[in-house]
């Protein structure tokens, strides 16, 4: 019983803390109220807390991808990754203080979970002088 109203009241908690959006909306510059926060910020939840998750919970949820409409951290349990999704978003807020702008975040992240860097070459034609 006890499991079962624990996962009835998961449906209910809330996971992304108001921290998280209020960096992003200072971060990315959104004025607006951030109860109307831009859909395209779905992705960055995703580059800066969902792809640094460890491999096991990051495989599980790209697995059991959920239904259209039904959020991907719905799918976790609290033995499953939910204490480190939330522990996640806290670390990322953490970060987001010390940044002055979204590109800054999405760097210092990258860097602490050891994502390397990729920079493409790209050839130009000469100048015809």
């Amino acid at each position: 019983l006890r499991a079962f109203i624990a996962d009835e009241l998961r449906a209910w908690e809330k996971t992304f803390p108001d921290e998280l959006w209020e960096e992003f909306g200072r971060l990315t510059g959104w004025e607006t109220p951030l109860q109307t926060r831009p859909k395209w910020w779905g992705k960055l939840v995703i580059e800066l807390v969902y792809d640094t998750l460890d491999a096991d919970v990051a495989d599980y949820l790209k697995n059991n991808k959920p239904p259209a409409g039904v959020h991907w951290h719905r799918q976790l349990t609290e033995n499953l990754g939910v204490r480190q999704l939330v522990s996640r978003c806290w670390e990322v807020i953490g970060m987001a203080k010390t940044c002055d702008d979204i590109h800054e975040l999405r760097q210092r992240v990258a860097q602490h979970y050891g994502k390397k860097p990729m920079q493409y070459v790209m050839y130009l034609k000469p100048s015809d002088k």
